[in-house]
This record gives structure tokens, C-alpha cells and sequence, in this order.
């Protein structure tokens, strides 16, 4: 963990315990087409929106991380579940091929 991520986590502790702190951190990082990546982590109340249009006059074409309307990653529903389920019961199995040596 490098200094900065130890501030980082200070300063994250801090806003919990006033209850009022909010801000933002961000990183930019070219990919190899030439393209800058910008990471995002907002703590606090933060108006996303905002700041994504002026990272968007900072770095046009960019792709920004950390600003994502919905969460990556979300706990299944129960329609989710049932798709899956319909979708398992409509494949079909495929049985491995087994090889025979002609000896």
C-alpha cells in the first residue's frame, strides 16, 4: 500500500467521523491505443454527474471508471434467476467426443 492510498483511507475515516466530508480522487492512465483511462473514487456526497462532465472537458474520448450509473456487479433478482433457470432447460447437452486409437 503506498502513501497515497494510506491518505486515501485516512481521509475516507475522517468523513465518516464528521459526517459531512465528501470529495474525490482521480488517476488517469493511457492505454495502449493512446487513450486516457480515468479512475474515480468519490466519497461522500458527490454530484456524479457533474464531475463526469468536467472530466469529459478535461479529457475528451476518455473512458472514466468509478462513475458508473449502477453498480458492476449486483445480486441476482428473482426474475434474473428464473431466466437462467429457462435458459439452462433449453440447452442442450453436448456429450464429449471420445476418440478411439486404431491400433
Amino acid at each position: 500500500m503506498s502513501i497515497f492510498d494510506e491518505f486515501d483511507e485516512l481521509f475516507k475515516k475522517l468523513g465518516k467521523i464528521k459526517g459531512g466530508s465528501s470529495g474525490y480522487s482521480i488517476s488517469v492512465v493511457y492505454g495502449p491505443d493512446g487513450k486516457p483511462i480515468v479512475n474515480v473514487e468519490t466519497y461522500g456526497e458527490v454530484d456524479k454527474r457533474a464531475l463526469r462532465e468536467e472530466i469529459k472537458k478535461m479529457y475528451p474520448n476518455a473512458e472514466i471508471r468509478g462513475l458508473e450509473e449502477e453498480p458492476l456487479i449486483k445480486e441476482a433478482d428473482e426474475e434474473d434467476k428464473e431466466v437462467s433457470r429457462e435458459i439452462k432447460r433449453n440447452v442442450k447437452r453436448r456429450h464429449p467426443l471420445i476418440w478411439e486409437d486404431e491400433e
